[in-house]
């Protein structure tokens, strides 16, 4: 499986309302945070829940922010006060529970070959 597709089934076990960092999932597959906000940016597949990826601060870009709002809502992520986006230390996905689902679905991933972090 190429990079692109396993942030893909990455970001599709990331449980309703909860997110994940693109540097989480960056982590995981050994890669730059920056390519997983490529890829998020590029994904045109309809049942990747790209509004559960967002910044180290919780945030997105205002042009996707708009479009997030009402996933978030659904899924009951309040935002935070400044509206940006959400309290990522709230909401943040079980790093060691989501590596466990993404290692069974994809198998070994190169971003915990010797890192033991997500686990502990």
């Amino acid at each position: 499986m190429d990079l692109r597709s396993s942030v893909y089934a990455i970001v599709r076990l990331v449980p309703p309302g909860t997110v994940v960092s693109y540097g989480d999932i960056a982590g995981m597959l050994a890669m730059s945070p920056r390519m997983v906000g490529r890829f998020m940016a590029l994904c045109e597949q309809e049942d990747v829940p790209w509004w559960r990826v967002v910044s180290s601060y919780g945030d997105l870009p205002a042009h996707v922010r708009v479009h997030a709002l009402d996933h978030w809502d659904d899924e009951g992520l309040v935002l935070k006060p400044n509206g940006l986006g959400v309290a990522i230390r709230r909401y943040r996905a079980d790093l060691a529970d989501l590596a466990d689902a993404a290692e069974a679905a994809l198998g070994p991933l190169p971003g915990l070959a010797d890192d033991d972090s997500f686990t502990e």
